[in-house]
This record gives C-alpha cells, sequence and structure tokens, in this order.
C-alpha cells in the first residue's frame, strides 16, 4: 500500500472517531482532533524493584534528578497501537509480547509510526496521523523541576544517536501547567552533521537502526503528562 494510500485511511479513521468525546480527564479541550492516548512519566528518588510490564498500565517510573543535577532513564520505544508495555525504567526492558530488548535496562512504550512530521523517508508498518503534548505537572517550587527528551536510535553496531532536536527544558514554572507541542522532537530523529544518516529527518521506527528510545533527562520533574491526540489532516 503507497503512503498517501495510508496516510489518506488513517486521516479518515480519525475524521470517522471526530464525532465522540475529544478529552480525557485532566486533558481538557487540548486535542483539537481525536484524543487518543495519555500516559504519566513519574520521577522517584528510589528505584523501582516490582515487575511493570502489564499493559494496562498509564504510568512509568523514571529516575528523578535534580536541578542542575540530571539524572537520565531510557524509555525504549516499540512499534504499534498505543500502550505502556513496562513502566519500570530500572530493570530489564520487556516489550508488549512480554520478551526482554536485548539486554537494556528501562522502561518500554508502545506507539504508532507518525505520519503528521515531515520526514526524508516515509513511515512503514503500524502508523498514525498524531500530535504529541507534554506539561509539567506538580507544585512548583523553588527549585522549579524539570526535564528534557530526546529521541534516539541504537545501530546494529551498538553506536546510540541521539537527535539534535529535542524538547528543551519543560519546567514545572509558577501558574497554571500549560501544555508543549512535542510532535517533532519525541517521533522523528533529526540526525545531528557527525552521524552516518546527517542531512536527514528520520521516522520513528526507519530500518537504518534496530532500537528507538527517548532519553529522559530529568532535573527534579516529579510528574510529566504526555498526551497523544489524532490529527484529522496529514501534511
Amino acid at each position: 500500500m503507497t503512503s498517501l494510500k495510508i496516510k489518506t485511511i488513517v486521516c479518515l479513521g480519525w475524521a470517522i472517531l471526530g464525532a465522540m468525546p475529544l478529552f480525557a480527564q485532566g486533558v481538557g479541550n487540548q486535542c483539537s482532533g481525536q484524543f487518543l492516548f495519555k500516559m504519566n512519566i513519574i520521577g522517584v528518588d528510589n528505584p523501582k524493584t516490582a515487575k511493570m510490564n502489564n499493559t494496562d498500565r498509564k504510568t512509568i517510573f523514571v529516575a528523578l534528578g535534580a536541578k542542575g543535577a540530571p539524572v537520565k532513564s531510557n524509555i525504549f520505544l516499540t512499534q504499534g497501537p498505543f500502550s505502556v508495555c513496562d513502566g519500570n525504567s530500572f530493570d530489564q526492558a520487556y516489550d508488549c509480547n512480554g520478551d526482554p530488548i536485548s539486554n537494556f535496562t528501562g522502561s518500554v512504550f508502545q506507539l504508532p509510526c507518525n505520519l503528521n512530521v515531515q520526514t526524508t523517508t516515509d513511515c512503514t508498518g503500524f502508523s498514525a496521523c498524531y500530535s504529541v503534548f507534554f506539561r509539567a505537572l506538580g507544585k512548583p517550587t523553588g527549585n522549579n523541576g524539570g526535564t528534557t527528551i530526546t529521541t534516539c536510535g541504537i545501530t546494529s553496531t551498538g553506536d546510540t544517536i541521539c537527535s539534535s532536536n529535542n524538547t528543551g527544558l519543560i519546567s514545572r514554572n509558577t501558574g497554571k501547567p500549560k501544555f508543549t507541542d512535542v510532535t517533532k522532537a519525541l517521533t522523528s530523529l533529526t540526525c545531528p552533521s557527525t552521524s552516518f544518516c546527517t542531512g536527514q529527518t528520520l521516522p520513528l521506527f526507519n530500518n537504518q537502526f534496530e532500537f528507538f528510545l527517548w532519553q529522559y533527562n530529568n532535573q527534579g520533574l516529579k510528574n510529566g503528562m504526555v498526551v497523544f491526540c489524532g490529527e484529522t489532516t496529514c501534511p
């Protein structure tokens, strides 16, 4: 099936679903199209030890860190319908089938390839047209905890290449928490000038990489909400 046909089918699906409610608790009218999925990323001081690879979860636990002293957690990405496959970033990463992802430590989130970003090559496999929004939650403090999320790919030789386009530091500032559009940063990888794929912007799950992940670089943010919204028109 051609890329154009895939985009047309997916966008038509969102248009049909458009008659359904556009919101979920805590999201309000953030989605201009169809609300798809919401999850929270929780920062904790002490590593979790429980297995969290039941796929009805809506939370992922990561290391907390502190302002000026970031701590990195890996959230591995697999392709398919939206689902938290493994919510524990502190032990072996398991996909939604319960299989380990190599010998990597990290949590696992499953999502479609995104047709709503301009990339050098087209999506393949399970895809959808959607936007992604992130907001920092919790009570504002003097430290204003924040996080930076970067999409990275791991090659078949084990080299990790991270996108030159990330979310930037998203902090819990004073006032009402606000959503930031992180669609491009979290669903594509802009190859840095020092990489083998320099000059390219690749969609998630492109075959030039063996694995994809989000590096969650936390500086004390205890709660981050990620919201996925279906779009009725694709680029």
